[in-house]
């Protein structure tokens, strides 16, 4: 018996488990579907734009928020240069004297917080939404979020996220990746536990910032903490999947690993700094159920990659000793098909049933978002994936021992 494949079943166990788990409750609860109601009434609204060395997106992203459906006059565009060193304020001016667009610039402080908070001493509206430098909106997204605040008891809500024009194999890789996050973003909403509330176009009730404070460093991942903050003062939070916003993702496997590094330590750390909502039940389904098993997906895919690698290394070891030995060279056996030979142990039904939950997850994704993906997507996901994602994770739980300082946008 290989002791170090108990892990692995375990590891599997859990994963089916919360997919099982989340499944239950996509059908006991189905999403809405989009209502063509408008509004009863629309709160004013400002939305932040953070910016660093954004030169290159910033125009079509202004431009995005400028063109939605919403009363010109209950709509302001904030940008706040935050120090950059290109062209960023630059083409923020091609706004200037626009009635709808305030522009500021700002010293860098190593961290997009303080360019959120310096938006919001800046602002004064009803509503307060953020979007990142490199994301656009759909026309109606503004819309449908504020009818998530026509609940008197919301105070926040994150939108659906789709990759903007997936084009390489890495982008399609994540564009299936995103929609598989839409899957679970609304399963955690249906459960009253969403972990995070992204940058690009989240939108918070001003009120909220009175009563907990603004956005902290959070060691590089304020949309994260404030989702930790707002569960820890059980406030509400709520998932808009019918408010759609596009994304551009990292066109490299080096930019993508340090986008997901500081994902992935800013989970860590912060999960350290609430760790007393762990197994609580005072904070329901996000203390006892999504906050434990986002910690166990961090080591299980460490362990599994660590175990596969292991593998890998020590076939390499035994061929290249033999062939050292006795001096054959190795043979590579001809690829043949027979079904009499499939192996058929339980790991074998295990990863299958894994791989089928996670299409199935997928899948329901694309009914969620009325979204398509291609074939080559679906390929790229389940080729690159298991590859890539170790890379990250790694790096994340090595700079979380070291405690090494990253910039706000790596």
């Amino acid at each position: 018996m290989d002791i170090g494949a108990l892990g692995i079943y375990v590891c599997l166990f859990i994963g089916l488990y919360f997919e099982v788990f989340l499944l239950i409750s996509f059908f006991e609860k189905r999403p809405e579907k989009k209502s063509a109601n408008l509004p009863s009434h629309y709160p004013s609204v400002a939305i932040l734009v953070p910016c660093w060395n954004k030169g290159a997106t910033l125009i079509p992203t202004v431009e995005s928020l400028l063109s939605m459906d919403y009363p010109k006059d209950k709509l302001k565009v904030v940008i706040i240069d935050d120090g950059s060193t290109d062209n960023t304020f630059e083409a923020a001016q091609t706004f200037a004297g626009h009635p709808q667009v305030d522009i500021f610039q700002k010293q860098n402080e190593g961290s997009k917080y303080s360019a959120l908070n310096f938006g919001l001493a800046h602002s004064h509206s009803d509503l307060v939404g953020c979007l990142d430098a490199d994301s656009f909106v759909a026309k109606d997204a503004l819309l449908e979020m504020v009818k998530a605040f026509e609940d008197e008891t919301v105070m926040a809500a994150a939108p659906s996220m789709k990759v903007n024009h997936p084009k390489n194999v890495l982008e399609l890789m994540q564009s299936v990746e995103y929609t598989f996050g839409i899957f679970y973003k609304k399963m955690f909403d249906n459960l009253a536990a969403i972990s995070v509330l992204p940058g690009p176009f989240s939108i918070y009730r001003r009120s909220l910032f009175e009563k907990i404070g603004g956005f902290r460093k959070a060691h590089h991942t304020e949309d994260m903490e404030m989702a930790f903050r707002m569960h820890a003062n059980g406030l509400k939070l709520v998932n808009v999947h019918t408010a759609i916003v596009y994304t551009n993702v990292p066109k490299t496997v080096p930019a993508l690993v340090r986008q997901r590094t500081r994902w992935s330590r800013g989970y860590l750390e912060n999960s350290r700094d609430y760790s007393y909502m762990y197994f609580n039940p005072a904070y329901g389904n996000f203390g006892m159920l999504v906050l434990p098993f986002g910690l166990i997906a961090f080591l299980g895919g460490l362990y599994s990659a660590g175990y596969a690698l292991w593998h890998i290394v020590s076939y390499i070891v035994t061929r290249f000793t033999d062939m050292w030995l006795t001096h054959i060279p190795p043979h590579l056996p001809t690829p043949s098909w027979q079904w009499f030979y499939i192996n058929t142990n339980m790991l074998t039904f295990l990863i299958i049933a894994t791989l089928c939950m996670t299409l199935t997850a997928v899948v329901l994704g694309q009914r969620i978002a009325k979204t398509r993906l291609s074939t080559l997507s679906f390929i790229s996901y389940f080729a690159l994936f298991g590859f890539v994602a170790p890379l990250w994770l790694a790096r994340a739980a090595w700079d979380t021992v070291l405690s090494r300082e990253r910039g706000w946008l790596v």
